[in-house]
């Protein structure tokens, strides 16, 4: 599923993979929420640098310039539910750290990470656009932490990683940005076919399945196993012997827990 666009001005486009290239903007979700009327469907915006990086929740996501992935894609033909938007980028991303790290373990973290065994290494922010009421599409945003050193690193709140550290090798970004916008497409393509198949997929790289964690839901923490996932990409969860739907929250894990032997 490939798709052209007219260029806009004070841009460079990669026309055959619909990518837009910034040097520097507040942040390439903000760019594309400015601009969605104007962008293609599956138009992807990469910035060298963000001078406001988000991540969910409005936190910062740390953005030194030249050196990771900042990115948006335009999602516009996903009907009236938004979740097949976070796996068809989620999906998107894990191929792309795979291929350029084969030997890593990466996975999907619930609602919206990349890990690397017990590390983070790429977040997405999500975005609904609406009309009249009316949802017309999806600002898909992610970070991946590429040529980020272990000193970068260790400003970050939580354990990280990047594909530097995984491999000992740095990366030439605008190769990594065209890989993802293939993959972009390629994930897209599998859910105008086939839903089923997408949620299918992004479910089984979700390794929390059958685990028992904590989860911060922004009013209370609680602690519970989690049982499924489900369409509207939300955790099934049982605390205390009642089942409940959660739509976003703050899973934390326990390294000890997890099989990272079953991660790709």
């Amino acid at each position: 599923m490939l798709f052209y666009a007219e260029a806009l001005p004070g841009i460079n486009m990669h026309n055959s993979l619909n990518i837009i290239y910034l040097d520097i903007i507040d942040s390439t979700n903000k760019y594309a929420l400015r601009n969605f009327d104007r962008l293609p469907d599956a138009a992807l915006i990469a910035a060298d640098e963000q001078s406001a990086g988000r991540g969910r929740q409005s936190r910062p996501w740390i953005s030194p310039p030249h050196t990771n992935i900042y990115a948006s894609a335009v999602i516009k033909n996903i009907g009236s539910n938004p979740a097949p938007a976070s796996m068809v980028m989620a999906l998107a991303a894990l191929a792309v750290v795979r291929n350029s790290a084969p030997a890593a373990k990466f996975w999907l973290k619930w609602p919206n990470d990349i890990f690397c065994r017990e590390r983070k290494i790429a977040g997405m922010l999500c975005e609904s656009v609406c009309r009249e009421g009316k949802l017309v599409g999806i600002v898909a945003g992610i970070g991946i932490n590429i040529n980020m050193t272990a000193e970068m690193l260790s400003a970050i709140d939580q354990p990280a990683t990047s594909l530097l550290q995984e491999t000992g090798s740095k990366f030439k970004l605008k190769q990594i940005i065209k890989k993802l916008a293939a993959s972009l497409n390629k994930y897209y393509g599998i859910y105008s076919v086939s839903p089923g198949l997408l949620f299918d997929r992004w479910k089984d790289e979700n390794l929390l399945i059958g685990q028992t964690v904590e989860v911060n839901t922004g009013e209370a923490k609680i602690q519970g196993r989690i049982l499924n996932l489900g369409r509207d990409g939300e955790l099934i969860f049982e605390t205390a012997g009642r089942r409940m739907q959660l739509f976003s929250g703050d899973v934390k894990i326990d390294k000890n827990s997890i099989d990272f032997g079953s991660a790709g």
